[in-house]
């Protein structure tokens, strides 16, 4: 299991948030892409809206209709008016650590195409 003080350098452990390069892997295609790692307080790992169609295009995956929509909480601790109802599944590597199965819940989301939760 791919945890964040394996990866990052003992200096940045204590950020609250930080970027990192991520890939997301589904069969034999890979997508690039620069990531938010919020290790304080984000629940879910986040995946921008407008991102989304170019990333199941490449690799070739569908989103997912969630059993039940969710609400998430802005930065500033208050539930968010957007509802999120779709999630994508696939696998993940940081810095050459690979984590099997993310979920990434599909969110309009400021600022950062991708946010990654606690791993």
């Amino acid at each position: 299991m791919c945890k964040l003080d394996e990866i990052l350098p003992k200096e940045n452990y204590f950020e609250k948030s930080f970027l990192i390069d991520a890939h997301l892997i589904s069969q034999s295609q890979f997508f690039s892409l620069r990531s938010l790692i919020n290790s304080d307080s984000v629940a879910h790992t986040l995946i921008h809206a407008n991102l989304v169609n170019r990333v199941c295009e490449k690799l070739e995956i569908q989103s997912i209709l969630l059993a039940k929509e969710k609400l998430i909480r802005d930065y500033d601790g208050k539930i968010s008016k957007k509802i999120i109802t779709h999630k994508i599944l696939l696998n993940l590597i940081i810095e050459s650590h690979k984590k099997l199965t993310v979920s990434m819940l599909i969110a309009d989301i400021d600022h950062y195409e991708v946010i990654l939760s606690k791993l």
